[in-house]
């Protein structure tokens, strides 16, 4: 996909949902082009004397929060004496955003830090993140072309894009993906041996499991606006349009999938219920839920009173397409800071990513592994023995994840404009066809107001 590279300055101007990113642009002192340049000449033997405190910013919770703390102890042990990594959670994806933005307005931002895909596009557009590429390429301390050869493509490359020059401006950690979960015995009493994988066939396979399961819900729906995109995509149309000035809700799918969603609500077979959506499913009460990858180890955990199952949503991807779905999940990146600093954080991502390490975290938070040597890992293997509806979506879903196109406006096109209006349309307050007008109106607006047109 060919998109317009965003300048820092328009950039800034516009995204409403990225507020108070201007900030930035006012207080954070880039590197200079003589401390950018040596970064990527710097080692870690090169640090001198005096030991190097750094922090890794993260937005992960519970287990796996404290797995990060215990590698970021093992991390300094291996370093002792040249570096000390403390791992630190910030929060939720918003709170960790604005501690970042807080952190680069005045001053100390983290060695490295957990983002999200649009983190990724905000932080890189506000000139806060150093590219990876010279340190990747770097003889004595980047990848091995064994190591780049290791890292699933889709991930390796996930934000090496035109958008930003075609720099690499995150590194993967583990992802997860948009995925179909359904309870195969409402499926087996319908008559289904298994799902469909076409979407012209779903909503007829969703009013024949709802006819022979009358108490049971074909469809729940926990947040309108992000599986209407997801759905889009699996259609083989992305919500942008290359250049990444208008978006693509003009395109015919885009009402097509909202006259059928709109025939299903009416019908009773389709409902939006972003808080309960999950455990309804949990609870037998619906066939089909959409979501994570990474639900595999809560509802093998929970799920025991009826068989279930996932894998690849539905697909209306043009002959001969490559199957797609969404990719989710965070990455590391690099704040500018110091040479010293940014090797230490580099370091760090590298250090993740080894097999063993990166079986560890992946089985604490049930991402899908980004490297083939942390897939085949005793550690991943013991746990997929346990869970092997997760080693099967490895296989299934994983090489097919791919992350939406950037904009300065996807978060407010996807969480609040879409959303608004496809539940508008959902409770019939608007008609398919004037919400895909809407929707492709308020899309372009939004976008505009971010690009600083």
């Amino acid at each position: 996909m060919t998109q317009s590279t965003l300048s820092r300055r328009t950039f800034l101007m516009g995204a409403a949902s990225v507020a108070g990113l201007s900030l930035l642009s006012a207080c954070v002192t880039p590197a200079s082009p003589a401390a950018s340049s040596s970064a990527a000449e710097a080692s870690v033997g090169a640090l001198g004397d005096n030991l190097l405190e750094v922090e890794y910013w993260h937005r992960i919770g519970g287990d796996a929060a404290a797995l990060l703390e215990q590698f970021a102890a093992e991390f300094s042990e291996e370093h002792a004496g040249q570096i000390s990594l403390t791992s630190i959670s910030q929060g939720n994806i918003q709170e960790l955003n604005q501690k970042i933005r807080a952190a680069a307005a005045g001053g100390g931002l983290p060695a490295v830090t957990m983002a999200d895909d649009y983190d990724v596009t905000q932080y890189t557009a506000s000139g806060i993140l150093v590219a990876l590429d010279e340190y990747i390429a770097d003889g004595n301390y980047g990848l091995t072309t064994a190591q780049i050869d290791d890292i699933l493509p889709n991930q390796f490359n996930r934000h090496k894009l035109p958008i930003y020059d075609n720099k690499t401006m995150a590194f993967t950690q583990g992802f997860s993906a948009f995925t179909t979960f359904w309870n195969q015995d409402l499926l087996t009493s319908a008559g289904f041996d298994a799902r469909v994988s076409s979407w012209d066939e779903f909503p007829d396979q969703v009013r024949a499991v709802a006819a022979a399961n009358p108490d049971a819900v074909g469809w729940l729906i926990a947040g309108a606006g992000d599986r209407f995109i997801s759905t889009l995509k699996t259609y083989g149309v992305e919500w942008l349009k290359e250049g990444g000035e208008e978006s693509n809700f003009d395109a015919p799918e885009t009402l097509e999938i909202m006259t059928w969603w709109r025939e299903l609500a009416d019908e009773g077979l389709l409902a939006v219920d972003n808080e309960n959506a999950r455990n309804a499913y949990m609870a037998g009460q619906c066939a089909y839920w959409m979501d994570s990858s990474g639900n595999t180890a809560r509802f093998s955990a929970e799920i025991g009173a009826f068989a279930w199952n996932g894998g690849m949503p539905p697909q209306r991807t043009p002959a001969g397409s490559p199957l797609v779905t969404e990719t989710y999940g965070p990455v590391n990146a690099l704040p500018k800071s110091n040479p010293e600093q940014q090797v230490a954080g580099w370091l760090w991502m590298k250090w993740l990513l080894r097999p063993e390490n990166h079986a560890r975290y992946a089985t604490a938070t049930n991402y899908f592994p980004a490297t083939k040597s942390a897939i085949e890992s005793a550690a991943l293997q013991a746990y997929y023995d346990t869970n092997p509806t997760a080693r099967r979506l490895v296989d299934e879903v994983a090489p097919h994840a791919t992350i939406l196109p950037p904009s300065p406006a996807l978060t407010e096109v996807r969480g609040q404009i879409t959303a608004n209006v496809v539940n508008e349309v959902l409770l019939k307050q608007l008609s398919p066809e004037e919400g895909a007008r809407k929707l492709k109106a308020e899309a372009d607006r939004a976008i505009q107001n971010a690009l600083g047109a």
